[in-house]
């Protein structure tokens, strides 16, 4: 016999239709958010060790491209951007935000109370990116809604030091699921509108776009190498790009083409990782991707069970579960 669920954290009030909607109130396994957790934390781990220590002291010191009012107008009354920095002394304020942000970013690996060190997490990326925005780009803003979801997704109830469930125990574990299901959306309206903005380009439609981004010395990382595939093989990944962007709320919600559409999101980040200047947006993207995996099932966790009286896991029925 099954042994029943255990449900840890509590869903919010969600009001109207939406309090009523069993996809975005259904609870998923902890697993899958745990992975979201290790995944995000190991790629703020490589962020701030490869792209921010190395040149910390020319980006965020006032003798040289930084300084909390380097870009004052951006916290003039009627704005909403913030900064812890903006409180701390530009003497030793950024260097001891970073070591926090570090620490935060550790805690949150080994799973040591995830929502505080999460919290932690979002608040040292929003102020390190408002005090100096030109340093960041769109892929970012990503980055901090990821940073947001993980804190309150439960991620520490199991795979952590906080952990409910003891090595090997028999019980399921289910957490609420709509931290998940808000980035899928996100993903789904982030690529369909590139998508959308991409279709109305000349450059884009004709497929010559890549082209001119292979040959590209500012976007890309080998330039000599890409110039040598054909012309058509570029045009092809533009308009196989166009159509899955444009698709990717459709495929990824179809059970038959999921598995697919997420795939080719996952080799598409990584491709644009290892041949465009994207920094490390590519790998915060693929980490949006781990929420969607059934980890359970490679652990032998399956949630395919009701629980009476409480929000019930349908294999296969969830988004998440590819």
């Amino acid at each position: 016999m099954t042994a029943p669920a255990q449900h840890v954290g509590l869903a919010p009030w969600f009001p109207g239709r939406l309090g009523r909607w069993h996809w975005l109130n259904e609870s998923i396994p902890a697993e899958r958010v745990a992975a979201l957790r290790i995944v995000t934390a190991l790629v703020l781990i490589v962020d701030i060790v490869f792209a921010y220590l190395p040149w910390f002291s020319a980006s965020f010191s006032p003798d040289a491209l930084g300084g909390r009012d380097l870009f004052e107008p951006r916290f003039r009354d009627g704005h909403y951007y913030w900064s812890v920095l903006r409180w701390l002394p530009d003497a030793w304020g950024p260097a001891a935000l970073m070591a926090v942000w570090l620490g935060a970013a550790v805690a949150l690996l080994v799973g040591w109370r995830p929502l505080v060190s999460g919290l932690v997490v979002w608040a040292c990326a929003v102020s390190f990116w408002n005090i100096n925005p030109g340093l960041n780009n769109g892929g970012d803003r990503l980055r901090n809604t990821l940073f947001l979801m993980v804190a309150a997704s439960c991620s520490g109830a199991v795979w952590g030091v906080s952990s409910v469930r003891k090595t090997g125990g028999p019980r399921r574990v289910l957490v609420p699921g709509w931290p998940v299901k808000i980035l899928f959306v996100q993903l789904a309206m982030l690529y369909f509108f590139g998508g959308w903005y991409k279709v109305t380009s000349e450059q884009w439609r004709s497929g010559y776009v890549m082209y001119y981004v292979a040959n590209d010395l500012a976007w890309s990382i080998a330039p000599a190498q890409y110039s040598q595939l054909p012309v058509w093989v570029h045009q092809c990944s533009a308009w196989l790009t166009l159509v899955w962007e444009l698709g990717f709320p459709v495929l990824a919600l179809m059970k038959g083409t999921r598995a697919a559409a997420l795939a080719l999101g996952v080799f598409f980040h990584l491709g644009t990782f290892v041949t465009l200047e994207v920094g490390h947006f590519a790998l915060y993207s693929i980490a949006f991707y781990t929420a969607f995996v059934p980890w359970e099932r490679y652990f032998g966790r399956r949630a395919d069970a009701s629980t009476a009286g409480t929000a019930t896991v349908s294999e296969g029925k969830i988004l998440a579960a590819v």
